[in-house]
């Protein structure tokens, strides 16, 4: 796993103003977070030492670090980029409230969160809430610690549908949770029920999702699995990610929005990488559309794709959001198509040759992002096609070719021979 301290996360909390009582402060580097306060547009860059405000929506780079406003709890964020962990982990995202009868409440919204006792003595109490759930945890003792997982998508094959206002909600993306103990004996109290937890060697793992619920009777664990370990050291390409993150973030410092462009327009993958997932994280959505349409490499324009399938996952109504805004520069015919490329294709899609015809036919369909998906869609389910070398940016003759050679090798009519799925 690249698995870099911090997440690409979205947190939130914002610079307090004068007579605001704050709920934390940031004890990372200036630049780790920016924030975005209600009813206001665009996130600020927060310097070090920042009080984090209640109800402030903030995004912080890998390395983020923040303290309950009593110093009692830790809060510290993890990413995932290359799929290590169970969840894909991409930034976190939380808000911070008062904390009336706890030394911490705090919202999860997406992303992995930490939590560690850092009194001098006795046990530490926070309050998790996440959906339509509630978690009380005891950190029985300095240095005990918690880690959180939470993460939405959408379910391979789900149909988009246009909001109708009269009609009944639509079903949204499913959401999954890890509660995790790194260190100690902690307490989680879920509902009515108070639920005994240990550090590996114990039942160390308590798990839920917004189909089923909880599964409160934790599950034990020898040890700590790699992705999880906050203590293991970096692998190579995590120390490069982290160099990367560390780049990023001393640019935001002086020039926010010039950091952007520059890691963009970099010729390091990594460097693009994070870039894209704070873009995402921070709502550029047109950043994020203009750099997929115009894309220099497979990488950036492949991962880019997954930032955005990623932000869509937040939580229900984000299809719908990303589809008013298709609407401004496309038909809704070609919105819906865009969305649904987006949503994906489930395994028995897959077996039908009609969707190989239709990503096909949709190599040279007019709209760019049509042909993107497309062509993204069909290197997934086809290694093979790699080969093809379809160009992101391509001209009209060179999307034609690419087209009649998917034909060739997964003719109409066919699904593609093992041996194309295998290459």
């Amino acid at each position: 796993m690249v698995r870099v301290v911090g997440a690409a996360v979205a947190l939130l909390a914002v610079a307090a103003q004068p007579g605001d009582r704050p709920a934390g402060t940031a004890t990372s580097a200036a630049a780790t977070f920016s924030a975005l306060a209600p009813g206001t547009a665009g996130f600020k860059v927060l310097p070090e030492g920042a009080a984090l405000r209640a109800g402030d929506l903030l995004v912080a780079l890998p390395g983020a670090v923040a303290s309950s406003a009593n110093g009692a709890v830790a809060l510290r964020s993890f990413a995932d980029y290359d799929g290590r962990s169970p969840l894909p982990i991409l930034e976190t995202a939380f808000s911070l409230a008062e904390a009336k009868d706890a030394d911490l409440d705090v919202t999860l919204d997406r992303g992995r969160l930490d939590l560690t006792n850092t009194k001098p003595a006795g046990p530490a109490t926070a309050r998790v809430r996440f959906w339509d759930q509630t978690w009380t945890v005891t950190l029985d003792a300095p240095g005990t610690r918690v880690a959180f997982e939470l993460s939405a998508r959408w379910p391979a094959g789900s149909r988009f549908k246009a909001a109708d206002p009269a009609a009944a909600p639509q079903a949204g993306p499913v959401a999954h949770l890890l509660c995790l103990v790194l260190k100690g004996d902690p307490t989680v109290k879920v509902g009515g029920t108070t639920v005994g937890l240990a550090a590996p060697p114990g039942p160390a793992l308590i798990e839920w999702d917004s189909v089923e619920g909880v599964r409160a009777r934790p599950q034990r664990l020898e040890k700590l699995p790699d992705w999880a370990d906050p203590d293991a050291g970096l692998s190579a390409d995590g120390k490069k990610l982290a160099a990367a993150v560390e780049k990023f973030r001393a640019a935001r410092a002086t020039d926010a929005s010039g950091a952007f462009r520059t890691f963009l327009d970099s010729k390091e993958a990594v460097e693009q990488r994070v870039a894209l997932v704070t873009a995402g994280a921070t709502d550029e959505l047109d950043l994020l559309s203009r750099e997929l349409a115009e894309a220099k490499t497979q990488e950036e324009w492949d991962f880019g794709i997954t930032v955005v399938r990623h932000w869509l996952g937040r939580g229900p109504g984000q299809d719908q959001k990303f589809y008013t805004r298709l609407t401004r520069a496309y038909t809704p015919a070609q919105a819906r198509i865009v969305m649904q490329l987006l949503m994906g294709f489930s395994a028995d899609d897959l077996q039908q040759p009609e969707t190989y015809e239709v990503l096909i036919d949709y190599l040279t369909d007019d709209v760019p992002a049509v042909r993107h998906l497309a062509a993204w869609h069909l290197v997934r389910a086809v290694p093979g096609g790699r080969a093809i070398g379809f160009k992101p940016g391509g001209t009209k003759a060179e999307c034609e070719a690419a087209a009649r050679e998917w034909r060739r090798r997964v003719p109409p009519g066919q699904l593609p021979t093992p041996e194309e799925k295998k290459k």
